[in-house]
């Protein structure tokens, strides 16, 4: 089926929003993935439009190259970083508060978000400084709640560094 998918991207005229499956890892021992908005740019190239929920080591704006598997790897960053609330409660009842301040205080934007996860976009100009203190902010008065990011570190826990010259 997934791959049934990729053979109809030829279809797709430029300029067009569609969906592709991220590989995210596995489940049960088979490959899992996550659906992800994109705009295609040609040669398996396609513009990341909302920043994943799943998917790390990319954000909104991001373009990336994916392979027949779901495998991608980013080739053009956009200058936005990747913020991922996740929480053992709901989260409906203060999502409009923390959106709100995401928008007004570091300009960033929610991208998606589940009962107890959300996803955000904030643009690497706001700093990492104002970034983390929001987000510390928000988790130290939300009990069972963290924050991640979602395109700073590698699965090994070290910096990507993508942010080294931008801005």
């Amino acid at each position: 089926m997934l791959f049934r998918t990729f053979a109809c991207l030829n279809q797709v005229r430029p300029h067009q929003t569609m969906h592709v499956h991220l590989r995210v890892g596995e489940s049960s021992g088979k490959p899992a993935f996550e659906p992800v908005h994109v705009l295609p740019l040609g040669e398996r190239r396609y513009r990341i439009e909302f920043t994943p929920g799943i998917a790390y080591g990319v954000a909104a704006g991001d373009e990336i190259e994916l392979a027949d598997d779901g495998t991608y790897q980013v080739v053009a960053r956009s200058g936005n970083v990747a913020i991922r609330v996740l929480s053992e409660v709901a989260l409906n009842s203060v999502e409009p508060g923390l959106t709100s301040l995401v928008a007004s205080v570091l300009g960033g934007r929610l991208d998606g978000g589940v009962s107890r996860g959300l996803a955000y976009t904030i643009p690497l100009t706001t700093g990492f400084h104002a970034i983390e203190g929001l987000f510390n902010d928000f988790v130290n008065s939300m009990p069972g709640a963290i924050w991640e990011y979602g395109n700073v570190y590698a699965e090994d826990g070290k910096p990507l560094g993508w942010w080294k010259g931008a801005a």
